[in-house]
């Protein structure tokens, strides 16, 4: 159901994106189960590729909590604990860029714990950096133990978002009351999850990514050393390669499918970047290297 979700929300981006350019900008699924590689987002335009979910307390200091991937739907899920005495202090969130996009879309899917219930009162904000937070309608969400009861799909941000330039834009899901999903109180051990965490923008201003997405592939992934093989389905000549950082630090000529050499490469996180014979880019994906 996750997987179906995800790629539902997609295609309908990528066979819609042809005639409004709509991209992903940043899209967290948590498909390895590795907490320091799921925090960053498997599939980003580049201003994203070092940009990490958080679970956040804004009336303590430090305010980030540890989040690790334990079991999702159908493969991992961001988690954490501490959520006790948290209603409109603690929460999840991202930040991310988008020049020259708007009309900025939210889906995401939230799970409480009924072992060790976890938060069940939450809603969904954004600002814009230096801003105030704004509630995004269709934004409140009431959490239980399953995947859907929490989910949200594709809420909208508000126009004042639109086209923010080099100006950050936050997105929270903060709790609204310290009761779990049992009725009682959230205790310190209580376990909120989140997945499937996905951002769409609209190009305005003709510099997005096209989204060539569904035929661009890549294996094995994580990769030992080696050859990286490539899939595509027309028209790949070039692979940019970006660190962590959002720096492109490798560019591969490529004759249609073929294989990548990566002996050379540190082991770590990168981004895989197709680039198409009209010069279209195609969205960066997670690479792991071991």
């Amino acid at each position: 159901m996750k997987k179906l979700l995800l790629c539902t929300i997609i295609f309908w981006a990528v066979s819609y994106g042809f005639a409004q350019n709509i991209d992903t900008i940043a899209a967290w699924t948590f498909p390895t189960g590795i907490d320091t590689l799921d925090i960053y987002p498997d599939v980003c335009i580049p201003d994203n590729v070092n940009r990490y979910i958080a679970a956040e307390d804004t009336a303590s200091d430090p305010n980030s909590r540890v989040i690790t991937c334990t079991e999702g739907e159908s493969t991992f899920a961001g988690t954490a604990t501490g959520w006790d005495d948290g209603g409109n202090s603690k929460l999840w969130s991202i930040k991310f860029k988008a020049p020259g996009y708007g009309n900025f879309k939210v889906s995401s899917k939230q799970f409480s714990d009924i072992e060790f219930p976890g938060p069940q009162d939450w809603k969904v904000e954004a600002r814009l950096s230096g801003g105030d937070w704004v509630d995004l309608d269709g934004g409140t969400v009431v959490c239980s133990n399953d995947w859907t009861t929490g989910a949200v799909t594709e809420i909208g941000l508000p126009v004042q978002f639109n086209n923010p330039g080099s100006t950050s834009i936050y997105v929270r899901w903060i709790m609204t009351s310290n009761l779990s999903i049992n009725g009682s109180d959230v205790l310190a051990e209580g376990i909120s999850k989140i997945d499937d965490v996905v951002i769409t923008g609209e190009v305005t201003s003709g510099i997005g990514n096209t989204i060539i997405d569904n035929q661009f592939r890549f294996f094995p992934n994580p990769v030992e050393s080696g050859e990286l093989n490539i899939d595509c389905g027309s028209g790949i000549v070039s692979i940019n390669l970006y660190d962590m950082d959002g720096r492109i630090i490798r560019k591969y000529e490529i004759a249609g499918n073929g294989p990548m050499e990566l002996n050379d490469l540190c082991s770590g996180v990168y981004f895989v970047e197709p680039v198409y014979t009209n010069n279209e880019k195609g969205l960066p994906k997670k690479l792991v290297v071991r």
